[in-house]
């Protein structure tokens, strides 16, 4: 402000320089009262320095490398190695045989799987074949039996020939895969008896082991025509999904149209298998 008749001595250049002056007072003064605080690195812990004396070109490389090789490194995971199984099999195949009043079931060692299942009070429907001089037979070379009134063939269960044809016999391994499948249906297995014969109730166990792949199976039989069948497999020592089948056919495969004769019925446990022929 200019005092009346005294003259103005602020040229236009000094006001310039006298407001960019002032400009930069008042923002170096915010910077330092109101502008964001620099962050505070942590402290880290002492390290001795290394002093290493000046080299040339490549030894300075190979210190990178030595330093390089020098750095911690992670360990990969040690793979675990397969558990130590013992294998176990038989020498020879043999057949085991449980039978009572009602049925004959024979065994096979070699895959432990059933050859035959005879009902002795039911008859198919084949006709024993009658030749001049000799007694009549049944289709497989025994003799037909009687039952009250009755005489005919006892019923199998199990389609030889089918079964023959495709390897595959009831009470037969089914896994994931086809190898180890193949391997446990037809592994001799060591049996939990050394009779041939057994009169039900009673009870039978397979077992079988190549080194890798364990196969048990346990069956229960009592009085009536219930059958109680468990397995269990293992590879390498870890249990892995299996299960039973009836391979091959099964029933009276004689009957024209077996559908309104007979009926089957087939219970599911949780750890088992039960198979029982209905009467009708």
């Amino acid at each position: 402000m200019n005092v009346p008749g005294q003259k103005d001595n602020f040229t236009p250049e000094m006001r310039i320089l006298v407001a960019s002056l002032l400009s930069m007072v008042v923002i170096l003064a915010w910077a330092k009262y109101f502008g964001p605080k620099p962050s505070i690195q942590p402290p880290q812990a002492n390290r001795p320095a290394q002093n290493a004396p000046a080299t040339s070109g490549p030894t300075s490389v190979s210190s990178s490398a030595t330093a390089a090789s020098q750095a911690p490194t992670v360990a990969a995971a040690p793979t675990p190695a397969p558990a130590n199984v013992p294998r176990r099999s038989d020498s020879q195949e043999r057949t085991i045989t449980i039978e009572n009043n009602l049925y004959r079931v024979e065994f096979s060692n070699q895959g432990a799987v059933v050859k035959s299942w005879k009902l002795k009070k039911y008859f198919d429907d084949q006709k024993p074949k009658e030749e001049k001089g000799e007694k009549p037979k049944c289709k497989d070379g025994s003799e037909p039996q009687q039952y009250g009134s009755e005489r005919g063939c006892v019923l199998d269960l199990v389609h030889q020939q089918a079964s023959q044809q495709t390897g595959g016999w009831p009470f037969g391994v089914i896994l994931d895969d086809e190898q180890l499948q193949n391997a446990a249906n037809g592994g001799l297995y060591q049996a939990s008896t050394s009779a041939s014969t057994l009169s039900a109730p009673a009870d039978l166990e397979f077992t079988w082991s190549d080194g890798h792949l364990e196969v048990t199976k346990r069956f229960h039989f009592d009085h009536s025509y219930v059958v109680r069948a468990e397995t269990s497999v293992k590879l390498n020592g870890s249990p892995i999904k299996a299960g039973l089948a009836w391979l091959g056919g099964f029933g009276d495969l004689t009957v024209q149209n077996p559908a309104p004769i007979e009926t089957v019925t087939t219970y599911r446990g949780r750890e088992d298998h039960e198979l029982s022929a209905q009467e009708t």
